[in-house]
């Protein structure tokens, strides 16, 4: 289910994490993760809606592709962020385990 970025598309992530720099874009990173906060609480707060799916799909995307930038000016490869994935979800599952005992 990874989200896979063409060539093209990193050189356009490259250009504007160089045009507008790390600061900007750490920033940029932050708003869209708080506009995707948003548009998840509309979703489960108010009635439905026909563009609610819509709004969460254009903000996931968002933050795709701003994350995308914080690997690449990070230097996180997929190997160190796999591995931290494992890590998380071995955590979770001793969570859930330690959920169903009680």
């Amino acid at each position: 289910m990874k989200v896979q970025f063409t060539k093209s598309e990193i050189k356009i992530m490259q250009t504007a994490l160089a045009r507008w720099g790390l600061n900007a874009q750490v920033g940029q990173t932050v708003e869209e993760c708080a506009e995707l906060i948003v548009a998840l609480q509309k979703y489960v707060n108010r009635p439905p809606h026909p563009e609610a799916v819509g709004n969460i799909l254009d903000e996931i995307a968002d933050v795709e592709m701003m994350l995308a930038q914080m690997r690449l000016v990070l230097g996180i490869d997929d190997t160190a962020l796999r591995k931290r994935i494992e890590y998380k979800f071995e955590k979770l599952s001793q969570y859930l385990s330690e959920d169903e005992e009680q």
